[in-house]
């Protein structure tokens, strides 16, 4: 069984066929199901159910697919360890990461890494966290940053910080500058929403349940900043992170372009750096994450 071999059972699996697959590894369709074909007659199993919706693995195949991501994995784990000997942190660092953190925390951390280790090259891909967890489990990131993540044991989860999620609002509304509001208050308000599709959306129409406040949003959207961008337009209240509204906020608490008001109880979300729990990390990956805990530590004051 060669890596070769794997690394083409798992592209026609990840892309449902034999014709997408080619593109990816650039040899024919005739040298895919060669490579395909081998592999099967050495196992002694057939990996594949072909019908005409597309490609299904078999239970071998399944069974296959697990140990592959597993071999491919520390094979690119050999290869950083070996260049990292001669030349320190570099390389690529495959991270996933929700809209708000993305947006509002991790270019610091980037800007960090790159002033220290301007040999790594980090890629960035932006998922919910349940697709950012299942990225990590087949390989395709190296760490991935998720707000409030189900739980999996096979991944190690590290809190980074834990922020209030507050109610903000715009200068035209009447809630604008009131340090708190009571649940009562907020019966009746247009709501501007995240999308319970998004863990934090899901998490505030828990916390609304919880007060007994029912409501349809005037907008519900899975991107924290045209959420913000509503409120500021005047079309409705919303509960954001912090950090979404770090730079709206005046550092002495006085109301800048939005204001933040507290609703007890209080509403907080967990963001979450997750990794494989028994993966070997390059030293490009320790260097980063290295980062992310230091300003976790920092993410406080104006930035809540």
């Amino acid at each position: 069984m060669e890596l070769h071999q794997l690394q083409c059972f798992v592209l026609v699996l990840e892309e449902g066929g034999f014709k997408r697959a080619t593109a990816r590894l650039r040899i024919t369709q005739p040298g895919l199901s060669y490579q395909i074909k081998q592999l099967e007659e050495e196992l002694g199993v057939q990996l594949f159910h072909r019908r005409a919706g597309g490609i299904t693995p078999t239970e071998a195949g399944r069974v296959l697919l697990q140990h592959a991501y597993q071999v491919i994995n520390a094979v690119h784990e050999a290869h950083q360890a070996v260049r990292e000997l001669s030349d320190g942190a570099t390389g690529e660092i495959r991270i996933g990461t929700v809209n708000s953190v993305g947006t509002y925390f991790l270019p610091q951390v980037l800007w960090e890494i790159r002033a220290k280790h301007p040999m790594v090259r980090p890629k960035i891909l932006y998922r919910n966290s349940d697709e950012l967890l299942d990225a990590l489990l087949t390989n395709k990131l190296d760490v991935a940053m998720v707000a409030d993540p189900h739980a999996d044991r096979r991944l190690r989860y590290e809190t980074i910080l834990e922020e209030r999620v507050s109610l903000v609002s715009s200068p035209e509304h009447p809630l604008f500058g009131r340090p708190t509001v009571s649940p009562a208050e907020l019966k009746g308000v247009q709501f501007v929403s995240l999308s319970t599709q998004t863990p934090t959306g899901a998490l505030i129409r828990q916390y609304l349940d919880l007060l007994g406040i029912q409501f349809e949003p005037v907008v519900s959207t899975d991107n924290v900043e045209t959420v913000k961008r509503m409120v500021e337009a005047g079309m409705g209240v919303a509960f954001l992170p912090d950090m979404v509204t770090s730079s709206d906020i005046s550092c002495d608490g006085q109301p800048g372009r939005l204001s933040r008001s507290a609703v007890d109880p209080p509403l907080t979300r967990r963001v979450v750096l997750a990794t494989w729990r028994d993966s070997h990390h390059s030293r490009a990956v320790e260097a980063f994450i290295g980062e992310v805990r230091r300003l976790g530590r920092q993410w406080r004051g104006c930035r809540g």
